[in-house]
């Protein structure tokens, strides 16, 4: 487990910096796998600051695992990268094999993003002015995936006559696979399941 640091008191101007070292905190301790120490004042302690220093920059807990989700997608948008010259099938099986190890590598980020340690649903009812912010949560991520189905179409290798729909059912089916694998690790996963998810959800030819 990572030990609590004591920080320096950040000068003035650089509340932009403490406002980032909350967020890190609060992902050091997703990442030690105590999701249950994600308080205000875990946060806090993990950043070496007092948990009142916490409310000039976020709200409240669910704003601080908010910005954990938004930061933990745009890594994955970034993992999720592959030469837009490449063969689109090929770039979109690569995209599909970063997802899922993306998922794999970084679970408890990825339960934060998906709702097993932080329900978005829940956040939203309590705080609704944090609907437009998660009206946009991982849509960046998605339309790589509706971009490349789309392109595997132009490129006539795909019989997908709705690009978003398809790479909708594509990213559920991909999620789901990544969430079972890590609830039933004992299962007898066939092999070649990720290719098949993959050409019967993008209906790749």
């Amino acid at each position: 487990m990572t030990t609590p640091r004591t920080r320096a008191r950040n000068k003035r101007g650089e509340g932009a910096q403490l406002r980032d070292e909350i967020v890190d905190a609060a992902m050091t301790l997703l990442e030690d796998g105590t999701p249950q120490n994600v308080t205000l004042r875990g946060v806090a302690r993990q950043a070496g600051i007092s948990a009142p220093s916490i409310y000039p920059h976020f709200p409240d807990l669910d704003s601080i695992l908010l910005a954990v989700a938004q930061r933990a997608f745009g890594i994955l948008e970034q993992e999720l990268g592959a030469p837009d010259d490449a063969d689109p099938v090929e770039r979109l099986r690569a995209i599909c094999a970063a997802y899922l190890t993306f998922a794999e590598r970084r679970p408890h980020q990825y339960r934060v993003m998906f709702g097993a340690v932080w329900d978005a649903g829940q956040a939203l009812e309590r705080a609704p002015a944090m609907a437009d912010e998660l009206a946009v949560l991982g849509m960046g991520a998605f339309e790589i995936f509706r971009r490349t189905l789309a392109d595997c179409v132009a490129a006539g290798r795909s019989a997908s006559a709705d690009p978003f729909g398809d790479a909708t059912a594509l990213w559920v089916g991909l999620h789901g696979f990544a969430e079972l694998q890590v609830a039933t690790p004992l299962f007898p996963w066939p092999p070649g399941l990720r290719e098949s998810i993959i050409d019967r959800m993008a209906l790749l030819r």
